[in-house]
């Protein structure tokens, strides 16, 4: 199993859809870091199931020059449910050579999604329009 660029792969809500199906059968917690700190809907609607937070400024996807928060999170079959509402993560798109990332309603925050060895399946570094996955996910 590898870690594979996804950047650019989510930019449909059907795809987004079907890549939450898979995490969520497979998920056993996740990191949500606060990039934005005023965007904390997540973390209020599933205030219930954080496991921990730390302050950090490292990440997987992200390395940053200021501390932020970072929230492990129970995974659930409500936190996939919410999840599912969203048109996706991100979008990314090249256009004349140029990158282009879009902003979604899932906002700017980071969330990654670990199996129960505490492996990544699949991370975002959002507001860069970036999304990582590991390649056996659909198997």
């Amino acid at each position: 199993m590898k870690l594979v660029d996804y950047t650019g792969q989510l930019n449909n809500h059907n795809e987004y859809l079907k890549i939450i199906k898979q995490l969520e059968n497979k998920c056993n917690y996740i990191e949500y870091a606060l990039v934005n700190e005023e965007e904390t809907k997540f973390i209020e609607q599933f205030n219930d199931s954080i496991l921990s937070l730390e302050l950090r400024n490292k990440w997987y996807g992200t390395k940053s020059s200021q501390k932020n928060k970072v929230y492990k999170i129970k995974s659930s079959k409500e936190i996939f449910r919410y999840l599912k509402q969203f048109e996706t993560f991100c979008k990314y798109t090249v256009s004349n050579n140029d990158d282009i990332v879009e902003e979604t309603d899932f906002g700017i925050n980071d969330i990654a999604f670990f199996d129960d060895k505490e492996i990544p399946l699949l991370f975002t570094t959002t507001h860069e329009g970036y999304i990582t996955i590991r390649d056996d996910l659909f198997k």
